[in-house]
């Protein structure tokens, strides 16, 4: 176009120069983009019918991310830091790692091919699942803080995956099924969730390590492909405590523990009736007697215990719930070898 046919232009649609330039080059780009090979007509937004305009190009394996891409979109469908993509023809789940918006006129980024997918159950018994991109992760550090010590677990995995409202909601110790052994697989605990270093103002994408955790999941478990579910359907009410409110607690967890392993331990409160007490309502803390050291970490109603000495091997203590000074509850529990 010629610079005073352009300018006519202009006179017409009263905008500037630039905003011109930059029509030409949408139009321009969007006028033969089905034309190239490197087009692909399969894309559409996870769990969406929306069709993705998309050039996928210069494919090759990253160390961060496994197999990436380039990517290419129109300014009008932008592919943004953090979206899930779906080749409906190969079956295949993309994450957007990177994107940058270039000049008004396109968008450019890179694209991380996704492994497989998690499934988790939310405290309202919902069940979610979501695409991932997975990587080893045994030389990074875990997340876990516990008495000075950091516990490193003998299989660390690293994931990354969208950030949205139902990520960011999870928290430490929820557990993840992702072992190819569907009869025994390997569970992982969510040991350092990241939802700070690959977001922006909310959005964009989020990374899991994940340490591998001594667990046995149900059948049901199995079948569902979550860990630690409930059935929502039965009703939970959380009462209040009044002066006249007899406590029980209950502790859960195995009454054994494997050296080098960690445990999880649970505590609820209940009245004569069977009913949960609300736990803000309580004032207990958790106490262990024992002749030997034993590295902790507590998180609401729970605590999670390590014990890395052989040593200790053939030995027990006690794990208490105080309550107003008073012992409610305690649980024996046996040390373990790993054999």
């Amino acid at each position: 176009m010629s610079l005073q046919l352009m300018k006519e232009r202009i006179k017409i649609s009263g905008k500037t120069l630039r905003n011109e330039q930059i029509k030409d080059a949408q139009n321009i780009l969007i006028s033969g983009f089905q034309d190239d090979v490197s087009y692909n007509p399969n894309f559409i937004f996870y769990k969406t019918n929306i069709e993705v305009p998309i050039k996928l190009y210069d494919r090759k394996y990253s160390a961060s991310f496994g197999s990436i891409c380039k990517f290419l979109s129109p300014h009008y469908s932008p592919i943004l830091l953090g979206d899930l993509l779906y080749d409906i023809k190969k079956n295949e789940y993309w994450l957007c790692i990177e994107s940058y918006d270039v000049d008004n006129i396109h968008y450019d980024g890179k694209l991380g091919k996704c492994s497989r997918l998690i499934k988790w159950q939310d405290k309202d018994g919902n069940i979610h699942e979501i695409p991932v991109i997975t990587r080893n992760a045994t030389q990074y550090n875990n997340g876990l803080y516990n008495d000075t010590v950091i516990s490193i677990g003998s299989d660390q995995i690293m994931l990354y995956t969208q950030l949205n409202e139902d990520t960011v909601k999870l928290e430490h110790g929820i557990k993840f099924l992702l072992d190819e052994n569907k009869e025994r697989p390997t569970v992982y605990e969510l040991t350092k969730p990241d939802t700070v270093d690959y977001s922006y103002m909310g959005k964009g994408m989020m990374s899991m390590m994940l340490t591998e955790y001594a667990y046995k999941p149900s059948k049901k478990e199995l079948e569902l492909g979550v860990c630690n579910y409930f059935d929502p359907s039965i009703e939970n009410i959380s009462l209040p405590l009044t002066p006249d409110t007899k406590l029980k607690a209950i502790i859960s967890g195995i009454k054994k523990i494997k050296v080098g392993y960690r445990k999880n331990y649970s505590v609820k409160f209940f009245d004569t009736n069977s009913n949960e007490i609300n736990l803000e309502n309580i004032n207990y803390k958790w106490n262990i007697i024992s002749d030997f050291d034993i590295e902790t970490n507590i998180e609401k109603n729970k605590i999670s215990l390590i014990i890395n000495n052989e040593d200790y091997i053939g030995k027990s203590f006690l794990l208490q719930i105080i309550v107003d000074n008073k012992v409610l509850n305690e649980t024996k529990i046996d040390v373990i070898s790993i054999v």
